[in-house]
């Protein structure tokens, strides 16, 4: 490392400058000094590092999984005014896990075909981890939180009988039975293995029984599931769906119509105690079959991008409220899939094992 009497730049400037800087130039900067290497790998600074990701333009980051390539990879896809682009970053899959459960601060969930391995991984910093669960969990539903009362990251794995939860920091599992009624039909979870959305120190389902539709989340704080209550304007039987717009728990409802179909989208107040609920926008749009639908996956400055009918994306001005086309330079297919949301981060939630260790697989017992 470089003779650190040399620098006359006050650390505090120092750590300003490196805040604003990418992933990949933070771990160069590393070998630069001791200094910089205590400033970059402060738990502090890489929380700090991570809001200020969440604040940027990170939400417009997305991978997408290479098609037919061995081993399993992902390129990166940027949604940029009116263009995506495929930027030149292949990033290999760890242990042959493709199948991203979920997300939470830069750490992906995956699985293989097994579900009985799962895998913490950091797209951004190449950092991976196995998660040996006792049983498969083909059936499971999967959630990611960070507790900052206990700064403690969570793996949650909610299956019929009972849910386990991973704490990262003490490196074990608990085996928790259900507290909450949900009846014969076990979870009651839309759809096979759902993925849980992480907002704001939670991680959130859409559940179903008997044509009601509720949305369940799993409290880090106290280890618990919970109810949340919609929008009052939404009928307990229509299908409901979240979405993460801006760092924001986000629903949304497609109506159809004769002509046109709407989607509306409210947007949750901050904070896991908080059941406010507003609504964020109304589009209309024009009705292509009759399962035609609108995903929206992230804000542009004042326009939405969408998923239309699953195998298309387009943008919506605000403003002058109507659709644009993206100009594309890449192959529309090699994303059109299931874009899996991505962000910069230096964080990972396990310490990293010294090399001259032997490696334990962490298993439930």
């Amino acid at each position: 490392m470089a003779d650190e009497n040399k620098s006359h730049i006050p650390p505090e400037i120092i750590e300003i400058i490196l805040s604003k800087l990418s992933v990949k130039s933070l771990h160069r900067f590393k070998s630069v000094s001791k200094s910089w290497n205590t400033i970059i790998t402060d738990p502090l600074f890489v929380q700090n590092h991570i809001q200020k990701s969440k604040h940027s333009n990170s939400h417009n980051l997305f991978l997408s999984r290479v098609r037919s390539s061995s081993p399993i990879r992902f390129s990166v896809v940027k949604f940029d005014d009116e263009k995506f682009q495929t930027l030149p970053v292949v990033i290999e899959a760890p242990f042959g896990c493709g199948l991203v459960l979920c997300f939470c601060d830069g750490i992906l969930l995956l699985t293989n075909h097994s579900y009985q391995r799962l895998v913490l991984w950091n797209p951004s910093t190449r950092t991976a981890e196995n998660l040996w669960h006792r049983n498969g969990c083909s059936k499971a539903a999967f959630g990611l939180c960070y507790d900052p009362n206990t700064d403690d990251f969570k793996v949650v794995v909610v299956d019929r009988h009972y849910y386990s939860v991973y704490s990262c920091k003490n490196k074990s599992w608990i085996m928790m039975t259900k507290n909450y009624e949900i009846e014969s039909t076990g979870l009651g979870l839309m759809n096979r293995n759902p993925k849980g959305l992480c907002v704001n120190g939670a991680s959130y389902w859409v559940w179903s029984f008997e044509s009601a539709t509720k949305i369940m989340y799993y409290d880090p704080r106290d280890d618990k599931f919970k109810m949340l209550d919609k929008p009052e304007k939404i009928d307990h039987r229509k299908l409901i769906f979240l979405v993460n717009l801006r760092g924001s728990l986000c629903l949304y409802c497609n109506f159809h119509g004769i002509e046109k179909n709407t989607v509306r989208i409210w947007e949750k107040e901050n904070g896991i105690d908080n059941n406010s609920w507003k609504e964020l926008i109304t589009v209309k749009y024009h009705k292509v079959s009759v399962f035609s639908v609108l995903q929206p996956l992230c804000f542009i400055q004042n326009k939405i991008v969408f998923r239309e009918d699953y195998d298309r994306l387009v943008i919506y001005n605000l403003c002058d409220k109507r659709f644009e086309e993206f100009e594309k330079d890449t192959q529309f297919w090699d994303i059109a899939s299931v874009p899996v949301q991505y962000m910069e981060s230096l964080y990972f939630p396990i310490e990293r094992s010294k090399p001259e260790r032997k490696l334990k697989r962490n298993c439930l017992q």
